[in-house]
């Protein structure tokens, strides 16, 4: 099978060795903003350009004629290069451009939930003025600000956390409406976050295991939020603090946007859909919606895949697919991603550094590349999450001491990581404050 992949994160670099488990069968073309020398190694067949440039996404996959294109990234599928690859005729897994509006247009996905699902989401409002968001604060108490476009995880900025009086939370929402004319506000929520994606296909529904990701910057989640710094699933595919009713709920609020999306957009959803879920001493409520696999989560997912993905990506695209198909190793998992000192921030100056892959590989765990490059046998960051380190095991705790050892061995100086990802006492912790919230304790 001729595969195209579209993507040069991490993400694709684990999505290109899950694909790529059969090469005597299978052979991989990618379309990339930068090489990857993770994806490299699996294929020499990398056409680059920009994500969001549909044209050349179409030409270069009109000369290479694959059989199935997988896209990674979100910008691609907000810019519609679902759209015209299929209208190429090639069958292609990801939403359409309508569809991905529920991840590039945060007030287009409130109001999707308010008027065709009618629940799952907080206390929210599109505000256009400084005393718009004053009022709304006074009204509901502390609040998430979110730009209401793409900003890489790293926009939302929350009160009690970032924001620690009114007039910062109002002077930030004016930040947003000077650069965009609005910004949304919403409830801020007090649970536990997790992560459920699902592959989706003419409304059947395939599961993924359930991730927690790690979004700030420091251990014990300080600093400003990132694009995620790790995350870890358990080997029964839930969280230690969900119900089993917690994750019915969850599930049932996936189906319903799918079908309310595919009722709005009047065409069927093919691809992933990606879920931010809080649990609340109320109940589940939806943080936000991405049209795409994760990332980290996608790299947990499919390193723990067990199945003939490729096919099952085929089915997919082409509205066939079966959800018994896609199978999952019954394993924990933790990445963790290595980064440069300063991110978020993107540092003009690249940092050159040393890291053995084959030391990481022998200790048993596995490495993704990421925003990197290989330059006269030296590794260069490119200014985002450089690499992620990813293990195997039987619970997450074990997985990430054991992770722990091996960068104390091998981490380069120039990089850091958050050592709690996936940490045994962080799990236990926040098993206990769920079970306090649910008993309606105060923290």
């Amino acid at each position: 099978m001729k595969i195209g992949l579209i993507g040069s994160g991490g993400r694709e670099h684990a999505m290109a060795l899950a694909l790529m488990r059969n090469p005597q069968r299978d052979r991989l073309f990618v379309y990339a903003s930068h090489i990857n020398p993770g994806i490299a190694a699996v294929t020499g067949e990398v056409r680059m350009g920009k994500m969001d440039d549909v044209a050349s996404i179409l030409a270069y996959f009109n000369s290479v004629q694959p059989d199935l294109i997988v896209i990674g990234p979100e910008a691609p599928l907000i810019a519609g290069a679902v759209d015209q690859l299929r209208q190429a005729g090639f069958p292609t897994l990801g939403p359409t451009r309508a569809q991905s509006q529920l991840e590039g247009d945060k007030s287009f996905m409130r109001d999707l939930l308010k008027r065709r699902v009618g629940y799952g989401s907080p206390a929210w409002q599109v505000v256009t003025s400084a005393e718009d968001a004053r009022s709304f604060i006074e009204k509901v108490g502390e609040v998430a600000v979110k730009p209401l476009g793409l900003t890489g995880g790293k926009g939302v900025r929350v009160m009690g956390v970032h924001l620690h009086s009114l007039q910062e939370a109002v002077d930030d929402a004016a930040h947003w409406i000077a650069r965009d004319g609005s910004v949304l506000l919403e409830e801020r929520l007090v649970g536990e976050e997790f992560s459920r994606i699902v592959l989706t296909s003419d409304g059947k529904t395939a599961p993924m295991p359930v991730a927690q990701d790690f979004k700030y910057a420091y251990d014990g989640d300080q600093g400003n939020m990132t694009g995620g710094m790790g995350a870890y699933t358990m080997a029964d595919g839930s969280m230690p603090f969900l119900t089993a009713e917690d994750l019915n709920k969850a599930d049932r609020l996936m189906q319903d946007v799918i079908e309310a999306l595919s009722e709005e957009t009047g065409e069927p959803y093919r691809g992933f859909l990606y879920g931010q879920f809080m649990v609340t001493r109320k109940g589940i409520y939806i943080i936000e919606f991405n049209v795409r696999l994760g990332d980290p989560e996608g790299i947990n997912e499919m390193t723990l895949v067990d199945c003939d993905l490729p096919q099952v990506f085929l089915a997919a695209a082409q509205g066939e697919l079966a959800p018994e198909a896609l199978r999952f190793a019954a394993r924990s998992s933790v990445c963790k991603y290595l980064v440069p000192a300063d991110y978020p921030d993107n540092s003009p100056n690249p940092q050159y550094f040393d890291l053995d892959q084959n030391a990481v590989e022998q200790a048993g765990f596995s490495l993704s590349p990421a925003s990197v490059a290989q330059e006269g046998g030296r590794w260069k960051t490119l200014g985002s999450r450089t690499m992620a380190v990813i293990g195997l095991g039987e619970a997450p705790g074990e997985v990430s001491a054991k992770i722990e050892t091996l960068l104390a061995q091998v981490q380069p100086p120039e990089l850091r990581h958050r050592k709690d990802v996936g940490d045994e006492l962080i799990v236990q912790q926040k098993v206990e404050r769920m079970a306090k919230i649910r008993a309606g304790e105060n923290l």
